[in-house]
């Protein structure tokens, strides 16, 4: 159909006459429809929000009665068309009226400059002078065919048809250290899915949903994936936030259609990364929305009942690792009725993971896996994979500074020449030939590995938590029977459990360690950790203290749980006083809410198991006496200052760690007996040898007096420099503590 190219009013009054139009033709009732008059059109603009309703009366009923004019021709031209159209058989064919295609070529038309002109041989023109301007003729609509007709619309493209097949690249023999969590999908999904008869007639109830959650990096997707290509069945991976749509509505019908294709797919395994992006708890949702979403997700699962999919079951898994933030209606049974923690692995699963992730490999004879393993404590599956990673850089670096070293010839450069270090590498790289770079070179070795363990920080330590179990009992001197205390209350409990619940001890149990500072507390609790294997949060009392309410206790509950998830965990408390001040009334009300969690978290009522709380203080009689009963920290251990056999074990100590080579053990003995060091700490005991070492380099600056060694004269100097740090009635006032209690 040809149009006239129309500017400013009348464009928009034509856009509005054809809207017009077509409500006419689609609406029965005739009556409500404004008659096609000057001033009728005119009042129905006035009384619609239309821009045009604020324009002038005269110039806009002139425009009306222009663009009425232009359609009474081009209605009487397609009438003329219709007349001499025929189908093939002779019969006359009406001609269907397409406005909307209309329109959009009439919008292409207003975009065509003034002085362009029409060149399509089948273009039919219009002219004519339309307020008192000459429009220029404009092309014929080019989605019409060559006797008029529009052309068919193309249909939209179908939605390309998903792949739903299980993954291929990934299996559960490549899995280390989640056996048990295969032990659980096994139960819970495998069997019901292998025999569902079995599950039918015995009617027995098919898990609809496992929660995996852990930190992040321990595998929950990895093991979702290789469970998947184990299993062999439909297999359908999703990222929560891929099902939040913009419009309303649209997000509840993503998660519909995601469960209607796994029912039409059935038996199927649909999998939800990152769930808690979208089923949070409605209570804190911020828009209606977020709690559509979670009453979508609740109505679906509720819908997979095993009798209405003929026997043939859709299981869900799901992975987060804030599984606390979740929806606790998704949570109970008939929906995540599993639950898999998947926490930070011990030294026995790392050891596993290693030997996975280097099996296909070239490695060295001599790797030592669990020394390996030792020497990475905090790290999750993905924190291990990428030691491997930076270690094999490393070994591929040290091959290339092989070939850095080829003569000028061998890289066709002139030996004249200068060439820059990262050039000649490039060379040499490039003009190394296939026999230059042998297999048997690139070998992974014992080397690169303890070297890539120290460039790669732990997701723990990143996550802001401590692992610090380097510390053992080869580095504390004295304390006899403080270890052995520590021992029956933590270590042994840990490595056997089964020896200490066979005579009704299983709840973990609490200990203080209280005394003088200085007196070696905190590495104490390190050196525990270490012996026992067990990860190692360390938390400074302070910093849980937050100004804003409900802060400081929400972050007691996140170490809970975070220990929780890491289990076996010692959980290490620094300056508890500081935490856990008395509830006298005196202080704030968030000290006492601080206290009452703590409280709350520490009977755990069987939450806690694996989580083994160790707290230090120098202020025993600060601390609110709730936290010193049996049952939380109910083992209270007094580090007292040493004697001088503990001085003398502690000094030696020291100097056999620091300085493998130093003999003279007598002068040591006699240093750690002298009067002036009474009342010596094991920190005042660390600076005595602080300031012999710097009498020594004094020494030896000064002129070359005897060797750069420590020698008794250097000791000397130190005794009459340094003072011990705890005062005699300050240590006097903790052995009253001890005898009397401070209740």
């Amino acid at each position: 159909m040809p149009a006239k190219v129309l500017h400013g009013m009348d464009r928009d009054v034509y856009q509005i006459i054809r809207k017009f139009e077509d409500e006419l033709d689609r609406d029965t009732n005739k009556n409500k429809q404004p008659k096609f008059t000057v001033a009728g059109v005119y009042d129905s603009i006035k009384r619609s929000n239309s821009s045009l309703a604020r324009q002038k009366k005269r110039p806009l009923e002139d425009s009306i009665e222009r663009v009425l004019r232009l359609r009474k021709e081009e209605r009487k031209e397609e009438d003329e068309e219709e007349a001499l159209e025929e189908v093939p058989d002779g019969s006359p064919k009406p001609k269907e009226r397409d406005y909307f295609v209309m329109n959009k070529h009439i919008t292409k038309s207003w975009n065509i400059p003034k002085s362009q002109s029409v060149a399509s041989p089948e273009a039919g023109t219009i002219s004519g002078n339309i307020s008192g301007v000459d429009t220029a003729l404009v092309t014929n609509m080019v989605d019409r065919q060559p006797n008029g007709e529009a052309k068919a619309k193309r249909r939209k493209t179908e939605k390309r048809q998903e792949d739903r097949t299980p993954p291929s690249d990934v299996s559960l023999h490549d899995l280390g250290g989640m056996d048990e969590a295969i032990r659980v999908l096994a139960e819970s999904v495998t069997f019901p899915m292998r025999f569902p008869e079995v599950c039918l007639e015995n009617d027995l109830e098919a898990s609809r949903g496992v929660l995996l959650h852990g930190p992040p990096g321990c595998g929950k997707t990895m093991l979702a994936n290789a469970y998947a290509a184990s299993l062999g069945v439909a297999y359908i991976p999703v990222s929560a936030p891929s099902l939040v749509a913009g419009m309303s509505g649209e997000s509840e019908k993503k998660i519909r259609e995601l469960y209607e294709e796994a029912k039409s797919l059935a038996p199927c395994l649909i999998f939800i990364d990152e769930i808690d992006a979208i089923m949070g708890k409605r209570e804190n949702a911020q828009r209606e929305m977020e709690k559509r979403i979670v009453a979508q997700m609740l109505t679906c699962m509720d819908d997979l009942s095993p009798q209405k999919l003929g026997g043939k079951l859709v299981v869900t898994l799901a992975a987060t690792n804030r599984p606390d933030s979740i929806d606790p209606a998704l949570r109970r049974a008939g929906r995540f009725n599993r639950e898999i923690s998947l926490g930070i692995p011990n030294e026995a699963s790392r050891e596993i993971i290693l030997r996975k992730i280097l099996q296909k490999g070239k490695v060295s004879p001599d790797l030592d896996y669990k020394l390996l393993a030792k020497r990475t404590p905090g790290f999750v599956g993905a924190d291990l994979k990428d030691v491997v990673s930076v270690a094999k850089n490393e070994m591929v670096r040290a091959t290339m500074s092989e070939l850095e070293q080829m003569g000028p010839a061998e890289m066709d450069i002139d030996s004249d020449d200068q060439v820059s270090p990262g050039l000649r590498l490039h060379l040499a790289i490039m003009g190394a030939a296939d026999g230059a770079m042998p297999g048997e070179k690139l070998v992974l070795t014992m080397e690169h590995m303890l070297n890539a363990i120290g460039k790669v920080q732990p997701s723990s330590k990143r996550e802001g938590f401590t692992t610090i179990p380097d510390t053992t009992w080869a580095h504390i001197g004295a304390l006899e029977d403080v270890r052995k205390q520590l021992m029956l209350s933590i270590v042994k409990p840990i490595q056997d459990p089964e020896r200490f619940k066979s005579k009704g001890l299983e709840a973990p149990s609490g200990v203080l360690l209280w005394g003088p500072p200085g007196c070696g507390k905190t590495l104490l609790a390190k050196a525990v950790a270490n012996e026992s294997k067990a990860n190692f949060i360390s938390v400074k009392g302070p910093e849980l203290l937050n100004k804003y309410v409900g802060e400081s206790e929400r972050s007691v509950r996140q170490v809970f749980s975070r220990a929780l998830t890491s289990a076996p965990c010692i959980l290490f408390f620094d300056e508890l006083d500081a935490l856990v001040p008395r509830r006298d009334g005196s202080g704030p009300d968030a000290s006492a809410r601080v206290v009452n969690q703590l409280l709350t978290e520490l009977d755990g009522i069987g939450s806690r198991q694996g989580v083994y709380v160790v707290g230090a203080t120098n202020r025993p009689d600060m601390i609110d006496p709730a936290i010193l009963r049996p049952g939380r920290l109910g083992t209270n251990i007094f580090v007292d200052l040493p004697d001088a056999d503990g001085r003398a074990d502690i000094l030696r100590t020291r100097i056999r760690r620091l300085l493998p080579g130093y003999a003279d053990h007598d002068v040591l003995e006699r240093v750690a007996r002298d009067s002036r060091c009474d009342g010596f700490s094991g920190a005042d005991l660390d600076n005595l040898h602080v300031a012999a070492g710097q009498a020594a380099v004094e020494r030896a600056d000064e002129g070359g007096r005897g060797p750069d060694v420590l020698l008794p004269e250097d000791w000397e100097t130190a005794l009459q420099k340094t003072k011990p740090s705890v005062s005699y009635s300050h240590s006097r006032k903790f052995r009253e503590l001890k005898e009397t209690g401070w209740e």
